[in-house]
């Protein structure tokens, strides 16, 4: 009869412990070398007209020196007016290039196939990679500037679905949909950079990173990597395994970049499902932090589906949805947006729902769809 409220218990403590061991962690300080680096910033577009020149006008406003970063705009094929755009940022800016990708080298696809072409052409430090659907403050490169010490061969930062009021170029989003996933967004990339600060990186998103350029050829870059639909975890990977170097996710406002949510529920899943794809070789710790949380969140259905009210029960779900509340709760007041509290209650339920969804399609082969083309 308690068996279900008992096993609520033990997972709501082993879930919290694992939370606050994380969040014990402190990020390592950022300071800004003296001698600042050659920085690439590499943007990946594919029919990105209604977002590219967005991100190019952000891109042109940073407050790094103009002389020390070159953007590369990678155009994989576009059909639409996107690779027009780019090319009057080209006329203006001198440190502005495109690159055009026609064909598929080395194995490789998508992203992936885009980016190292491009790596192939360029000679700097460090590589900032983004999306062109991204809005960046003007702190973005110097805020990653402060990451670069010798021990770090990459460095990732927050993707934001809600404007920072750093971002002013923006327009906050109005639907409930969108204020969810920024939510979840937000608790995952809390969970993922607290991890790497314990040493133990889990993820890192390719739409704001950054890597030594000298690091990505001593692991002898994409070619020999070999194709992933998660280029960015990929690469992080192979860093983990093969370097002696700390990666690092930070979530200051600084490095953080403004993306725009899912509009739809299939777009939604499709994301999703080509992260949990690329994500099938990750790390035992990966698997235990996430396993562990598909198994809390699968209690506390249980416990409702078969009313199994408990004191236990109460007590172990009370555990879990108090340290979720707590870490949104922390980085929200970090990056003053405590206005998305409200909705804690209508992201807790969708979280709940979604980590269940995807448990069960883990074990399903299905082909991944994204940017028009199947993987």
């Amino acid at each position: 009869m308690f068996v279900i409220p008992l096993c609520m218990f033990v997972f709501g403590l082993a879930y919290i412990f694992t939370a606050l061991y994380l969040l014990s962690h402190s990020p390592p300080k950022k300071v800004l070398p003296r001698h600042l680096p050659e920085i690439a910033v590499l943007i990946a577009m594919r029919n990105e007209e209604e977002y590219i020149e967005g991100c190019l006008a952000s891109l042109k406003s940073q407050d790094y020196p103009k002389e020390k970063y070159n953007v590369y705009i990678l155009n994989d094929r576009s059909t639409d007016k996107s690779p027009q755009t780019a090319e009057r940022f080209l006329e203006y800016n001198e440190n502005f290039h495109l690159i055009n990708i026609t064909e598929d080298r080395h194995g490789l696809k998508g992203k992936m196939n885009v980016l190292a072409q491009a790596l192939e052409q360029i000679d700097c430090e460090w590589v900032l990679v983004t999306d062109a659907d991204c809005i960046l403050p003007e702190s973005w490169i110097r805020g990653y500037a402060g990451c670069f010490s010798d021990d770090t061969a990459m460095a990732g930062g927050l993707t934001m679905l809600e404007p920072l009021p750093e971002i002013r170029q923006a327009k906050e989003q109005k639907s409930l949909f969108g204020k969810i996933q920024a939510l979840d967004w937000l608790f995952i990339q809390t969970i993922a950079s607290a991890s790497s600060f314990a040493g133990k990186p889990i993820s890192i998103l390719g739409n704001n990173l950054a890597f030594r350029l000298d690091a990505y050829k001593q692991v002898g870059g994409y070619e020999k990597i070999g194709f992933s639909v998660t280029e960015d975890f990929a690469l992080m990977q192979a860093f983990e395994k093969n370097l002696d170097k700390q990666i690092s996710y930070v979530t200051d406002p600084e490095n953080a970049v403004f993306s725009y949510p899912n509009k739809t529920f299939k777009e939604f899943f499709q994301q999703r499902w080509r992260w949990v794809s690329g994500g099938k070789s990750a790390s035992v710790w990966s698997y235990f932090v996430t396993g562990l949380s598909i198994t809390a969140h699968l209690f506390m259905l249980l416990v409702f589906i078969f009313q199994q009210w408990h004191l236990m029960a109460a007590a172990g779900i009370g555990l879990i949805i108090g340290i979720d509340y707590y870490i949104l709760n922390r980085q929200l007041k970090k990056l003053n947006m405590e206005r998305l509290k409200k909705y804690f209650l209508h992201f807790e339920l969708f979280h709940l729902i979604y980590l269940l969804v995807f448990a069960v399609f883990y074990f399903i082969p299905k082909k991944v769809s994204w940017k028009g083309r199947e993987f």
